[in-house]
């Protein structure tokens, strides 16, 4: 079974995380501080996936791009999902 990590940026919102290792619910993730404790947790979950997918449907925010980069790095494989628009059916 594939390991699939997902990373997204949190300076959008509105947004919900309905789950996340709790070590990270103490300190704001979008602060460097925040970043670089969450780093300690993702980038070893990055380590072992076998892919991983980005969902930021209104950009890609400094620290995601980095997250990006890293796992480019060590040869991830990284997707990203964004918003299909809808299209008219033709009856």
């Amino acid at each position: 079974m594939p390991k699939i990590v997902i990373l997204g940026s949190c300076r959008f919102e509105p947004y919900e995380i309905l789950a996340m290792p709790k070590k990270l619910t103490d300190t704001p993730h979008t602060t460097e501080k925040g970043y670089k404790m969450a780093t300690k947790i993702f980038y070893p979950a990055i380590d072992e996936s076998d892919l991983i997918i980005v969902f930021s449907p209104d950009g890609i925010g400094e620290h995601t791009q980095r997250d990006i980069d890293y796992a480019h790095a060590i040869g991830k494989r990284v997707y990203g999902l964004f918003p299909l628009r809808k299209k008219k059916v033709v009856k």
